[in-house]
């Protein structure tokens, strides 16, 4: 059964268009909780400018959230604690019904970790994060599709599998959403036939605190040939590539994910449907990588649309020899004038309250026009948007 606007805002069609209308802002609720009025009228903004950008045209759109970072147990419906960043889910799942999204995409670090730098807490309260995250996800049901990040590995307790049989598999559990996933389930894609679009999410820890293992790089390489004739593929993951996306490490220090290299070869061979590795970013090819991962492009028929990243929180792009590679925030982010050879950044947060404020961006892409905007809700507006072509 389609989630109609109507039933996700708790009101009827008429009244609704007619508090649209009003100087006040509308109580709406996700799954009970009425959502604060700020927090209504950043995504009635949003929304706006998103419904005007894509005017009539065939859109393929998703609410993106990255590096939530809770350590909160759960988020309460009776008295609901906004500065918990779990309420940005809440955002996220009413900014999709809002647009007409086709589907949700969080890009990890929700943060089982619980304690970052200090010793690992008892398991209990980890597993009150985790349970948490999945009461305020658990009802959405738009496809929800998740990338592990190297802080939601609790200390090297969650398993990967664990992650996406909870997630991936668990959240999308008896929603008849066709997605497609590997036996762990923290990798595989969703398929949107009607527009001729294809999700590809990936796990940048699969192999080691970062890294990504060649049977999930040989999937992604599958998974890019078989993308049928004139459809538009896009890839999601936590760990950004290439590494200078980031600035809170050392300019030159190496990629903190394993095979990061080989991951971009992919990428960018089937973006210009090549079929051999004569050019590219190694030439020649990293020794004992790429000779157990097979590929072959030049009869590739799909788009590569650009690939999304959260872990630095930060907001980047880089357009390399035509194609797309962009980071998103999290909730907190270093000025960019930060960004000098060999300098480390300090760790300057984003001045805005999390209990007055959201900051969450919908991805939007024109399939027609090959062009893709990012729509900031919340903090940064308009002036933190980024559009390209592809």
């Amino acid at each position: 059964m389609k989630f109609s606007r109507r039933t996700f805002l708790g009101m009827t069609a008429a009244t609704a268009a007619a508090r649209l209308n009003a100087a006040s802002v509308p109580a709406w609720t996700v799954d009970g909780i009425p959502l604060p009025e700020w927090a209504v009228a950043a995504i009635r903004e949003g929304t706006a400018r998103y419904r005007a950008w894509k005017g009539t045209d065939e859109t393929v759109a998703f609410p993106l959230i990255t590096d939530i970072h809770s350590h909160a147990p759960g988020f309460n419906a009776e008295s609901p604690n906004w500065g918990d960043s779990k309420s940005h889910v809440i955002f996220q799942r009413a900014i999709a019904h809002a647009t007409g999204s086709d589907f949700l995409a969080n890009l990890g670090d929700m943060d089982f970790d619980v304690n970052i730098l200090g010793a690992a807490p008892e398991w209990p309260k980890v597993q009150a994060v985790i349970d948490g995250f999945v009461k305020v996800y658990e009802k959405e049901p738009l496809p929800t599709l998740f990338s592990m990040g190297n802080h939601d590995h609790a200390k090297g307790r969650y398993t990967s599998q664990q992650f996406g049989d909870t997630f991936n598999r668990g959240i999308n559990k008896g929603k008849g959403h066709n997605i497609v996933l590997s036996a762990c389930g923290t990798w595989g894609y969703y398929d949107i036939p009607a527009k001729k679009f294809r999700m590809v999410f990936l796990n940048t820890s699969d192999e080691g605190y970062g890294g990504m293992s060649r049977e999930q790089l040989q999937f992604l390489a599958d998974t890019f040939l078989a993308a049928p004739e004139g459809w538009h593929v896009a890839v999601m993951q936590h760990i950004q590539a290439p590494h200078i996306l980031g600035c809170w490490r050392r300019f030159l220090e190496p990629s903190s994910m394993k095979r990061e290299m080989v991951f971009m070869q992919i990428v960018d061979d089937f973006a210009h449907h090549r079929g051999d590795l004569v050019q590219g970013f190694h030439n020649p090819p990293i020794k004992g990588e790429y000779d157990k991962i097979k590929w072959d492009f030049s009869g590739a028929k799909a788009s590569f649309v650009g690939a999304f990243f959260g872990h630095t929180h930060l907001e980047r792009h880089m357009n390399i020899d035509g194609v797309n590679w962009t980071t998103r925030p999290g909730y907190g982010t270093t000025p960019r004038d930060c960004i000098v050879m060999g300098a480390r950044c300090p760790k300057i947060e984003l001045k805005f309250n999390r209990s007055r404020d959201m900051m969450i961006d919908l991805v939007a892409v024109k399939p027609a026009q090959r062009a893709v905007h990012i729509f900031r809700f919340g903090c940064g507006g308009p002036k933190s948007e980024l559009e390209f072509t592809y």
